[in-house]
């Protein structure tokens, strides 16, 4: 078996029904190489059982409040997917989520089928496959570090090292220090009478743009157009902020620091790219 293109998927739930998914983690690998990945918080599908998976993952009922539902997701995973094979470490558990989920939304144009389980290969759980295989694995049960722990546990069942290169796309954006950087007239908030538009969200508004869009791979343009609509940019999530624009690659820390002030009660709305963009048109 070589097999060097795939995504690597892992989902936490909230509770231990499989359609309770509340945090996905995506890792793109292509000929060997991690190119994109992709984390989001979700607004799971309500259930019945009171019993929470907090204590596992960290992630509270208040933190995924104002996530995207699965079904709201399902377009950019569909996106990201494609028709490549999915590979996680527990299929019993993570192919099933997906499967359930598309099933409750009757969602098509992803085969779950198409997959590759790590656990199936090693007979050992991805901490122990870690140690190993002597590869570094962030926190575990975050969804993007356990993904990003099965691809390189995939490559490495398969005699391969992974190359963390991040090129092309995103990626790329991703990669590139320009399209993270805001020129220092950016973070200069515009007087009202210069401002073009004073009827959106982002009047007056405190924003921190965090992560990448496939959409506005430049960082500093968005932030130049959110600031012509009366937004006062900032670099970072403090208890100032009343709107922070998420796009792909927003990490679990940017997260639990908006959950922290929102639990001080700063009133704190993140906007994703699909808003975004209509927001934007």
């Amino acid at each position: 078996m070589d097999i060097k293109n795939f995504v690597a998927v892992d989902f936490e739930t909230m509770t231990a029904e499989l359609t309770s998914a509340c945090a996905v983690g995506l890792v793109k690998v292509i000929n060997g190489h991690v190119q994109q990945q992709f984390y989001s918080l979700i607004n799971p599908i309500p259930d019945s059982r009171d019993a929470l998976n907090t204590a596992v993952h960290g992630i509270t009922l208040d933190m995924v409040a104002d996530a995207p539902t699965f079904k709201q997701l399902f377009p950019l995973l569909k996106s990201f997917i494609n028709d490549m094979p999915i590979v996680c470490h527990n299929k019993g558990v993570d192919i099933n989520i997906m499967r359930r989920c598309m099933e409750h939304y009757a969602l098509t144009g992803i085969d779950p089928n198409n997959n590759y389980c790590t656990f199936e290969m090693t007979g050992l759980s991805l901490s122990s496959c870690c140690k190993q295989y002597g590869i570094t694995m962030g926190e575990h049960h975050n969804a993007l570090n356990d993904a990003m722990a099965c691809a390189k546990m995939f490559l490495a069942c398969q005699g391969n090292i992974v190359a963390t290169t991040f090129r092309g796309g995103i990626a790329a954006a991703m990669a590139s220090a320009a399209a993270k950087k805001f020129e220092r007239s950016t973070l200069n908030p515009l007087d009202d009478d210069q401002v073009l538009n004073k009827d959106t969200v982002f009047f007056h508004a405190n924003v921190v743009i965090t992560g990448t869009f496939a959409a506005f791979p430049d960082r500093n343009e968005l932030g130049k157009r959110l600031q012509s609509l009366g937004a006062d940019i900032n670099t970072a999530i403090s208890g100032k902020t009343t709107v922070v624009v998420m796009g792909i690659g927003a990490g679990p820390s940017k997260i639990k620091k908006i959950e922290d002030w929102r639990s001080k009660g700063h009133d704190i709305r993140i906007i994703y790219e699909e808003e975004l963009k209509q927001i934007l048109k």
